[in-house]
């Protein structure tokens, strides 16, 4: 059976059996429906000057006359551009079902929850010129896996409750902030709370010069503990700190390697409507137990996941004890797709995946990007507003919420 060329306008050429005559082929370059003309005579054209003829495109028949199925060339190209756009759909949908199913219970899930998740946006830079070049069709699966990768992967929350109707009540706005140590913040903590006006500031890692600094701001009601600090606009009628001894008694490897943080502060606030519960807190990191598995340990890593699933229980019994509305903030060092942090914390009101907007990336640690800061709230509360503080005094980024105590 003979075949002959013919080229696109683009300058694409196709190779055509003669049976395809008078039929319609899509380009795979520019999309335009092409009709195959004839074939060069045999005896008119030498088989070099065949293999160089060009049929230009002529315009596309009217619809009443386009009775021929309209065909799309394939080629080896096209078939591997096709198999690498619907396998990075397929394991898009893999990675997030084994994140939201499996972080904090197997190894992989684990690493999935603190990794850079923006690295699985990546093939895109290789996907979507091959699938315009090829074939656009392909651009449907690359969309509906980028829109996984964003959404349930990376996080991304569109704030669409913002547009819902605010109820009546008394706005108070709280703020939670890892300050790393707080040598930078210890210097411009004046400006800090002028800048943001927090009727409530929760500080984490809060070590001796923010505590000094904290200390001597007035017009305060304050607290300074043991890496955990507070500033209020409100008296603070109690402040109990969780017993943490036995958490220090856990090892996790080796002697040096002590158990959980598990810094956690229970206060009751004089509030405008009567006694507020806040809590502040800073967990352990899944840093020693990641670190254990680069040396192949993962004893290390199941040890520490362990520790973080026992420290979130005894501290949500501990902020959770008394009675008015509820307030946890602070460094929880668990993203909110851990299976820990949702069968623990999950029965509270997460600020930003309520109401925010982007990403609210709260911790900055080289190539990885993660929100591990929250503010958790009880019912009683409604979420108005939630803001990324864009300072840099430490690697984590400050977390502004504006709440509504609902009721008059």
């Amino acid at each position: 059976m003979g075949t002959f060329t013919v080229e696109c306008e683009c300058g694409e050429r196709f190779h055509v059996e003669d049976t395809a005559r008078g039929r319609h082929i899509r380009c795979r370059r520019c999309g335009r429906v092409i009709e195959v003309g004839q074939a060069p005579s045999a005896s008119t054209a030498k088989p070099t000057e065949r293999a160089r003829s060009k049929r230009r495109a002529r315009p596309a028949a009217a619809p009443d006359q386009a009775r021929q199925p309209v065909l799309i060339p394939r080629t080896g190209a096209t078939r591997m551009a096709a198999y690498a756009c619907w396998a990075y759909l397929a394991a898009a949908i893999l990675v997030a079902v084994i994140m939201w199913g499996w972080g904090d219970h197997g190894v992989i899930g684990t690493v999935l929850l603190f990794m850079g998740r923006w690295v699985f946006l990546l093939p895109l830079a290789v996907l979507v010129p091959a699938a315009l070049w090829l074939r656009r069709d392909l651009l449907v699966p690359l969309a509906v896996a980028a829109l996984v990768v964003v959404g349930p992967i990376m996080g991304f929350r569109t704030g669409w409750r913002r547009l819902l109707s605010t109820p009546q009540g008394t706005a108070v706005r709280v703020m939670t902030y890892n300050a790393g140590g707080g040598g930078v913040l210890a210097q411009l903590l004046p400006e800090f709370l002028s800048r943001w006006r927090p009727d409530v500031l929760a500080l984490q890692e809060c070590r001796d010069a923010l505590a000094a600094a904290v200390r001597l701001s007035t017009g305060w009601h304050q607290y300074v503990g043991r890496e955990l600090c507070l500033l209020s606009r409100y008296p603070i009628r109690e402040a109990s700190v969780m017993d943490r001894s036995g958490l220090d008694r856990v090892k996790q490897s080796e002697a040096k390697e002590i158990g959980g943080a598990g810094y956690v502060v229970r206060f009751v606030l004089d509030g405008p409507r009567g006694p507020l519960r806040v809590g502040n807190l800073h967990l352990e990191t899944p840093r020693k137990g990641l670190e254990g598995l680069m040396e192949l340990d993962l004893r290390r890593l199941r040890m520490n996941t362990e520790i973080r699933e026992i420290e979130s229980h005894l501290a949500r019994q501990w902020v959770e004890q008394g009675a008015g509305p509820l307030v946890v903030l602070g460094d929880f060092n668990t993203p909110v797709e851990s299976r820990i942090f949702r069968r623990h914390w999950g029965h509270l009101t997460d600020a930003f995946s309520h109401v925010g907007t982007g990403l609210g990336t709260t911790k900055y640690n080289g190539w990885i990007r993660i929100r591990i800061d929250h503010v958790l709230t009880s019912e009683d509360w409604h979420v108005e507003r939630v803001r990324m503080g864009k300072e840099k005094y430490s690697d984590h980024r400050p977390l502004v919420v504006d709440l509504i105590l609902e009721g008059r």
